[in-house]
């Protein structure tokens, strides 16, 4: 079974000060081998994979800003992954190299899912209200600095869902509206009195 916070522990580990770099490696080449056709599973497609994904990495732009050694730490992962046939939790992995790099920073990563755009003031009232968060069992460490991410998500519809760390707050109107129509599936039933008899609004049936 594949564990998202042994594996981030493990990488983090292992790059020591170039973990931030490998965790932007990661962020860069995931979604690139996604598109790559075929099973990546198991020991024989880790060994085809290992020359395409080494000659990714060293072509990758400057626009990247990565160095050799977080690259590197970067491909031996994704071809561990690949080879013990967890590469499909590789987006997984990253958002817990994210969140624990974070916990050990001391900065609070916030994404804020909204149908439309957001305004600073909504930003930064958000950061007023979090700068004196208490520490928590899944944030340990005391908050030094709190990173906003703003994300469009029409599907929302209205208000805003709050990614906090690995915590959820969703407020949206599309969560109210299925909220609303359990309810009115619901409702009639438990309204029901004995005999086929309902009460309510002054008058019964």
């Amino acid at each position: 079974m594949f564990n998202g916070e042994r594996w981030a522990a493990g990488f983090i580990g292992s790059c020591g000060v170039h973990a931030e770099v490998g965790l932007e490696a990661l962020k860069a080449m995931v979604p690139i081998m996604t598109e790559i056709p075929g099973t990546l599973r198991g020991t024989a497609a880790a060994r085809e994979l290992e020359g395409m994904i080494r000659k990714t990495a060293q072509e990758a732009p400057e626009s990247w800003g990565l160095s050799d050694p977080g690259l590197e730490y970067a491909v031996r992962i994704l071809l561990l992954l690949v080879k013990k046939g967890y590469f499909i939790h590789a987006p997984a992995l990253i958002r817990a190299i994210e969140l624990l790099l974070d916990q050990q920073q001391g900065i609070l990563r916030v994404t804020v899912e909204s149908a439309l755009p957001v305004e600073g003031s909504f930003q930064n009232a958000l950061k007023g209200a979090l700068a004196g968060r208490p520490r928590t069992s899944a944030y340990k460490t005391a908050v030094k600095g709190i990173k906003v991410r703003v994300q469009l998500v029409p599907e929302l519809l209205g208000g805003y869902r709050l990614r906090i760390g690995s915590e959820l707050v969703d407020v949206s109107l599309r969560t109210q509206l299925q909220r609303l129509a359990r309810d009115l599936q619901v409702a009639p039933l438990e309204g029901i009195a004995s005999r086929g008899t309902r009460v309510g609004g002054g008058f019964s049936w």
